[in-house]
């Protein structure tokens, strides 16, 4: 559930090494110039003149599921259209804007978060026709079993590492490794066809992390300088699930012990689902799914906590005291928690908190719903920036020294969290403050917390001074992950979880890209001199 995603046609944009429009010479050296020049030369010369748009239609098979997928490109404008099962998403890029879309037609236009792949596209260009030494890309082995390749590394200041495997006897792409903290995606290429002088592969598969998940493409047509209609690369308009009774309403639920627990109707049943920022999506016990006789879609191995199956399912009507969604499109999950005596069957994330202003009192132990078109700011609050990249809202923070971090608002997490990550980029705050030690010395057992899929490891550490937004606390208890896990998201430091929000009055206003805090009874009780 916190998981970006990976799209399979992350590499099929092109963005690479774009088609020469001259044929190049090759250096007589076999070294990186020389490689790069060959890899260049072999994807041949674009015609003088001819529009610069592309047209891609491949079938695509993922867990179970074939469907279609679109690609159009012009120029630097592009979009992707994917269609498994009863789903269809999309992503694109307008006017320097990226956006993505998800199965519920909710679009998100992206901060430029990820930039790791492009700063490697950047080097790689960068060193294509280069004569001299440079930045982020080496020429790292030649092997001659069990294919001819060249390997060309790429790890650019700010990217990612990437391994990039060229045939020596073909000069096209065998392989494409690319290494994130925590997992491996591993793109082949073969089938490679030329059409009007430009060679493609006609065959692209993707593993992650070994055969995790396995998506496969195969080109079935392509178009090469044809007009393209503006429409095909249009971002979508934005799609609400949420209906409203009335402009405000409170929902049914209450907040136990910080988890915000809300009764909600599916079909025929009344089962508890938590309200959950950090979950990027809406989840539902596969138990529950089955006993309704909804249909499952698909079947995926996800990772968050630990590995977990996931399908798809679409319910038609999902009522929430006076709102109700429709045609929602779920994740089926095994998932079972309690909250004191409440059992829990699921979350209730993104899909559901980006069509409405979500007002959370922590003290009294409320939630109410706003409809976005009739909700302005309330006095006394202050307004920080998200971004929703993921379908989690991250907010900048500071830890001492260390400013413009990035962490995730997560009303679902019990303890403020720092990824692994943020130990090695800033080792100089890493000081404990004392507690951290003490909870080690004194409860040496303590070391995992309970996720989505399995245990999380982690030490405790307090840090400070910590400043979110005009607030700064001295010293402030973090759980700090071990291992760069799947649940810890590439370029995030961390969680700010319950520990920290129930101080406040929140309002998650999604629609707005923004979360209004204003300090409660709670603050004035433990933090007002």
């Amino acid at each position: 559930m916190r998981s970006a995603s990976t799209s399979a046609t992350v590499v099929l944009a092109l963005a690479l090494l774009q088609p020469a429009t001259a044929s190049p010479a090759l250096p007589a050296r076999n070294d990186l110039a020389w490689v790069l020049e060959a890899y260049r030369s072999a994807q041949g010369v674009w015609a003088p003149g001819r529009p610069q748009t592309r047209s891609f239609q491949w079938t695509i098979v993922q867990g179970g599921l074939r469907g279609t997928e679109t690609h159009i490109v012009s120029g630097s404008d592009e979009r992707i259209d994917t269609t498994l099962g009863p789903s269809t998403q999309a992503e694109g890029t307008l006017g320097g804007v990226s956006w993505s879309m998800n199965a519920n037609a909710e679009v998100v236009v992206d901060s430029g978060i990820h930039r790791s792949l492009a700063i490697d596209d950047a080097a790689l260009r960068a060193a294509t026709g280069a004569r001299g030494p440079t930045r982020g890309v080496r020429l790292a082995g030649h092997v001659l079993r069990p294919v001819d390749e060249y390997d060309v590394q790429v790890d650019p200041p700010g990217g990612v590492l990437e391994d990039l495997y060229i045939n020596a006897r073909t000069w096209t792409l065998d392989r494409r490794v690319v290494r994130y903290p925590g997992h491996t995606v591993m793109y082949a290429y073969d089938d490679y066809r030329t059409t009007l002088g430009i060679r493609f592969a006609w065959h692209v598969h993707e593993s992650i992390d070994g055969g995790r998940q396995e998506i496969d493409l195969r080109l079935q047509d392509v178009a090469l300088g044809s007009p393209v209609d503006p429409s095909r690369l249009a971002m979508p308009q934005s799609r609400s699930i949420v209906s409203f009774a009335k402009p405000r309403s409170s929902l049914p639920g209450e907040i136990v012990g910080d988890r915000i627990i809300i009764p909600v109707q599916i079909g025929s049943r009344t089962v508890n689902l938590q309200l959950d920022s950090g979950a990027s999506g809406i989840a539902i016990d596969r138990g529950i799914v089955r006993a309704l006789g909804y249909a499952e879609y698909g079947r995926v191995t996800e990772e968050t906590a630990g590995p977990y199956v996931e399908s798809s399912a679409v319910i038609p009507s999902i009522v929430i005291g006076p709102l109700t969604m429709h045609d929602v499109h779920v994740e089926s999950i095994p998932f079972g928690s309690l909250a004191g005596n409440y059992p829990i069957a699921g979350l209730l994330g993104f899909d559901f908190i980006d069509c409405v202003v979500l007002h959370i009192d922590y003290a009294d132990g409320t939630v109410e719903a706003i409809d976005p078109n009739a909700f302005t700011q309330p006095a006394g609050t202050v307004s920080l920036p998200i971004a929703l990249d993921d379908g989690v809202p991250a907010i900048a923070a500071r830890i001492g020294s260390a400013s413009g971090l990035r962490f995730l608002v997560d009303t679902g997490a019990d303890r403020s969290m720092l990824f692994s990550s943020f130990a090695k980029n800033h080792a100089n705050v890493m000081l404990d403050r004392g507690l951290g030690t003490e909870m080690e010395a004194a409860s040496p057992f303590v070391g995992h917390l309970e996720g989505v899929g399995g245990r999380i490891q982690y030490r405790p550490v307090q840090l400070g001074p910590l400043t979110v937004a005009s607030w700064t606390f001295s010293r402030w208890l973090f759980y700090m992950t071990l291992d760069p896990s799947s649940f810890e998201i590439q370029d995030y430091d961390g969680i700010l979880g319950q520990d920290l929000l129930r101080y406040y009055d929140l309002y998650l206003d999604y629609p707005h890209r923004r979360i209004l805090f204003a300090p409660n009874a709670r603050y004035a009780e433990r933090f007002a001199p």
